[in-house]
């Protein structure tokens, strides 16, 4: 049975208690995007209207991978993230990697996953694995991707050869550093590669499988005040 939980003050939590590894614990954090998406109407097209609790819902294989708690973090498509959304992020991962949970997720839109994964990389400083997923497909469509990805990003964060990696992004079962990940196309559900490097590994039944690592990053320090203005 569900359970409903509060994490932080206005933020809406959901738990699905794992029935092969409760011990394992996964933090999901959802900012939007396409993998939260539907039509809302016919002129205005789709819109994140998906809570994380709906994610989850709909991937009960979820259960045997860890007890995941969800935070509804942003609600906005990708384009619509902001640097200072990424630095509220990082610090809402600095305070979790210190709450002893086995990995993190962090699901938004494909349009910036690549930067903000490669930023939070630079800025994340803790032990806990990050792992970024998204979808192409919004939850509406034939073959939405959105499930399958979230499935493997968990998956991949509670793998304990996931830490140390730095920051992971997860689609279509590949494990990509987040400093090499690029999106290569814009409809396929197999936009993201790594193309100087390959990817870091693959998702195989429901583990993550490394073929090589990384040296760690240096990491840079958050910001002390707002971020200046640069004109391009």
């Amino acid at each position: 049975m569900n359970a409903v939980r509060a994490v932080i003050p206005l933020e809406r939590s959901f738990v699905l208690s794992a029935d092969r590894d409760p011990n394992r614990t996964v933090l999901v954090l959802t900012l939007g995007g396409t993998i939260a998406m539907t039509r809302t109407g016919a002129a205005s097209g789709v819109t994140p209207t998906l809570t994380g609790s709906d994610l989850v819902g709909v991937v009960p294989s979820l259960r045997n991978a860890a007890e995941v708690t969800v935070e509804d973090f942003r609600h906005v498509s990708g384009a619509s993230l902001a640097i200072s959304d990424i630095v509220s992020l990082v610090d809402r991962l600095k305070r979790a990697d210190l709450g002893g949970i086995d990995g993190i997720v962090v699901t938004q839109g494909t349009d910036t996953l690549e930067e903000a994964a490669y930023l939070t990389d630079l800025y994340y400083q803790g032990s806990t694995p990050v792992v970024f997923t998204g979808a192409m497909r919004t939850a509406e469509t034939a073959g939405a991707d959105g499930p399958a990805n979230l499935l493997s990003a968990v998956q991949t964060a509670v793998t304990a050869e996931a830490r140390g990696r730095g920051v992971l992004v997860v689609l279509g079962d590949a494990v990509h550093a987040a400093r090499h990940v690029r999106k290569m196309h814009t409809t396929s559900p197999a936009a993201f590669e790594s193309p100087n490097t390959g990817p870091l590994g693959h998702v195989v039944e429901g583990t993550a499988r490394f073929h090589h690592s990384l040296s760690p990053i240096t990491p840079v320090p958050l910001p002390a005040g707002a971020l200046p203005q640069v004109e391009i």
